[in-house]
């Protein structure tokens, strides 16, 4: 990353102290005058660090996809009404996708805590009406290649076929399942782009025909978390997340994803993307750029 010069704010807040300083040398011309001079070289150098670190701040992106993959944006917050009034559904929330004919239509739900984790689930029932509802509003998704996105009705959404929505996660966290480069997977090795893995190292499809891994990459330090010892995992909260799949029998990669995601200060990890991810049938995979869902991947893969 080269260093870029530029006269920062911080530089132009101090040239009145020197239009100053030139003032007082022109009416009073008096030796006294120049004790000012150190003060203005102080607040000169003070000013050029301050811009010059500003200036190198970290910088990730743009969103770069190659192959049969789309980025979408959800226009409109997920909410739930209640009585006269709307909540956020915002508390453990992941997608869950129905089908039609030519998209794929989306909501959100609240109460994923992991427990779909290795499992293949096609109905996702409400249990405590109070906290895992679903979003009242849903959007389709068009799978023609443009992903254009319009708002579905809930009609729409009742008549929509059930898919399975699969979760077969390689994991790392009690079983190391990579190597510095590329995570195994039935006697192969699927490389990853990014520079580093999380505990989410790739996500198989039902069929086993297609891996998705997953890995980021970043400049800043580790995320310490809201409270001391509940940090981010070693994970930063800004960087660059990698997705690339792999067909499974030949090992060629398919598609290959860079996004930027985070923020700082009040980024998220790596780890709350990939841990939300989803195989939709064996041809559909869905990956979310933030943790509340409002925008994500969606590669589609060959039908057999």
């Amino acid at each position: 990353m080269k260093p870029v010069f530029t006269l920062s704010h911080h530089f132009r807040a101090v040239l009145p102290l020197m239009r100053c300083f030139i003032e007082q040398r022109k009416e009073m011309r008096k030796p006294a005058t120049c004790a000012m001079r150190p003060l203005v070289i102080v607040l000169l150098i003070f000013a050029a660090v301050l811009g010059f670190s500003l200036s190198c701040s970290p910088k990730y992106g743009p969103l770069q996809l190659t192959g049969p993959i789309g980025a979408v944006h959800f226009p409109d917050p997920w909410i739930k009404v209640v009585g006269n009034s709307e909540r956020g559904v915002n508390d453990n929330v992941g997608y869950v996708v129905r089908k039609s004919a030519g998209e794929l239509i989306f909501a959100i739900k609240q109460g994923f805590a992991g427990e779909q984790y290795g499992l293949e689930i096609s109905d996702f029932p409400v249990r405590h009406a109070d906290y895992d509802y679903y979003s009242d509003n849903r959007f389709a998704v068009g799978l023609d290649g443009a992903f254009r996105i319009r708002k579905a009705t809930t009609e729409e959404w009742d008549a929509a076929e059930k898919p399975v929505h699969s979760y077969y996660f390689i994991r790392s966290f009690l079983n190391k399942q990579h190597t510095n480069e590329a995570v195994q997977y039935k006697g192969k090795l699927f490389r990853k782009s990014g520079e580093s893995w999380t505990d989410y190292d790739a996500l198989v499809s039902p069929r086993g025909t297609w891996i998705a891994v997953f890995s980021y990459s970043s400049r800043d330090k580790p995320d310490p978390g809201w409270l001391p010892g509940l940090g981010g995992g070693g994970e930063p909260g800004r960087g660059e997340v990698f997705l690339d799949i792999y067909n499974v029998s030949s090992g060629a990669k398919v598609i290959s994803a860079r996004s930027p995601f985070g923020a700082k200060p009040g980024g998220f990890v790596p780890s709350m993307l990939f841990g939300s991810s989803v195989w939709v049938e064996d041809r559909y995979l869905i990956m979310p750029l933030n943790w509340w869902l409002e925008d994500c991947l969606v590669a589609v893969l060959p039908g057999k």
